[in-house]
């Protein structure tokens, strides 16, 4: 299948902004020798300073790269080059058979798949005695550790919250490492998360007692997990720390449908590179979390593309209202589509309400409205729906300016990740068209 990929779209894929600025500049056919293609990939021949020129390939069915040059960023300028110059210029690229360089990779990566497949299935039976001993023991050091959060949060709670903010940035690493050594990394990330409240606006009293209140509930839940149903004991463990088998998730009921990739935001965590992907099923009408973990240097299992639309079917893990799944098969389609939106602010924020009574836990609760524009009222930017009602949003500042200039200050549709006090908004449709921003964070 051929990409039908925007020049947004392929900026998404960029690792920096100087990735993209010399990737357009390998756009243009003068910097080709040879530009093909098959039903699987596009591939090329970029001249450098060299007598012998980067063979550079893209695999069309789950988008990645492999380029013979000897740049460490990924993907290089070189992949960069030939997908812009691709999405600008298709008629350039020559229908050919696959040359032995080009199926080789792509014959590789297919028996990459096979192999881990087949790992999955021929794994040795687990040591289920030895497992319940293990699990027993972390239940132990979990339970001892919430002891010690519940007395670090009643002497918070005495000493007063006001001073807070000025000790914000150390007062919570101890406690949180705590968490990490007690087994419970769920809530040394809760604690991480306060710890990141912004103190310099107004809102940081609403946005700390709500999340303290939240961190106070999941312990007294997780203490009480045997009285609780089986979906959310799986939830409370879940939100904890603890980890479902991959193989598990996988072998639950599978979802099948076309999913938009509404939004990608890109984390480093020690090292580790951390996408999160957010996506819309078009028939199931279903939202869905996708985490894709890699070190640095080493390729993703999938590399979605912001905007695209995949034919997949996707296993969510078990717990209550949960939307993080995993992929059993995906592959890019050549269909589009534009999601079905809440009609105004008053419907949005009632789906947000359900999905807080169904669990109290949930956050970044992914919503889309249209009809909305954008308002502000002094430094507090807003969206405002056709009824004239308003909710406080954040974006970055470029997001805002390119909504402004795309827009005229006409309505608008958009994909939000809403919280109680403030949603955060990085992906638009304007007349159809889609319009995705970045959203990095080291």
């Amino acid at each position: 299948m051929l990409l039908n990929l925007t020049e947004e779209q392929i900026i998404q894929l960029a690792p920096d902004a100087a990735s993209v600025k010399a990737g357009k500049g390998l756009a243009t056919q003068a910097k080709w020798v040879l530009l093909e293609h098959s039903d699987r990939a596009i591939w090329g021949h970029c001249q450098g300073s060299g007598k012998t020129p980067y063979q550079t390939v893209v695999d069309t069915k789950n988008v990645a790269f492999k380029c013979s040059c000897p740049s460490r960023k990924f993907p290089c300028k070189h992949g960069l080059g030939l997908l812009f110059l691709y999405a600008a210029q298709t008629d350039l690229f020559k229908e050919a058979d696959e040359p032995d360089w080009v199926t080789a990779w792509l014959s590789k990566r297919e028996e990459k798949a096979e192999k881990k497949e087949q790992k999955a299935k021929s794994d040795a039976p687990v040591d289920e005695a030895a497992q319940a001993k293990r699990q027993a023991m972390r239940h132990t050091k979990v339970l001892n550790g919430i002891d010690e959060l519940e007395i670090w949060i009643k002497d918070l709670l005495r000493n007063g919250l006001i001073n807070i903010p000025e000790r914000a940035y150390t007062l919570f690493d101890g406690i949180a490492r705590r968490m990490v050594d007690a087994q419970a990394p769920g809530l040394a990330n809760r604690l991480r998360s306060i710890q990141e409240i912004n103190f310099y606006n107004e809102t940081w009293k609403y946005k700390l007692t709500d999340q303290l209140g939240k961190l106070y509930l999941l312990m007294k839940a997780y203490k009480n997990l045997e009285q609780q149903p089986e979906d959310w004991q799986n939830e409370i463990r879940t939100q904890i720390g603890y980890p479902q088998a991959k193989e598990e998730v996988l072998a639950g009921e599978a979802v099948e449908d076309q999913w938009i990739v509404l939004h990608k935001k890109s984390q480093k965590v020690n090292e580790l590179n951390n996408d999160i992907y957010w996506l819309h099923g078009q028939q199931s009408n279903r939202f869905a979390v996708y985490l894709s973990f890699t070190t640095p240097g080493s390729l993703p299992e999938y590399n979605l593309v912001p905007g695209s639309i995949y034919h997949a079917k996707l296993c969510f893990y078990k717990g209550v209202g949960n939307l993080r799944a995993l992929f059993k098969e995906c592959e890019l389609s050549g269909e589009t589509y534009v999601p079905h939106f809440c009609s105004n602010l008053q419907e949005a924020a009632s789906r947000y309400r359900e999905t807080l009574q169904v669990n109290p836990f949930a956050e970044n609760v992914p919503i889309l409205v249209e009809n909305i524009r954008l308002s502000a009222q002094g430094k507090q930017l807003y969206i405002q729906d056709i009824n004239n009602e308003r909710m406080p949003v954040q974006m970055q500042e470029t997001t805002k300016t390119d909504i402004l200039a795309v827009t005229g200050g006409k309505p608008f549709a958009a994909f939000l990740l809403a919280d109680a006090n403030c949603w955060e908004l990085n992906t638009m449709w304007y007349q159809s068209n889609c319009y995705i921003w970045r959203d990095e964070h080291n």
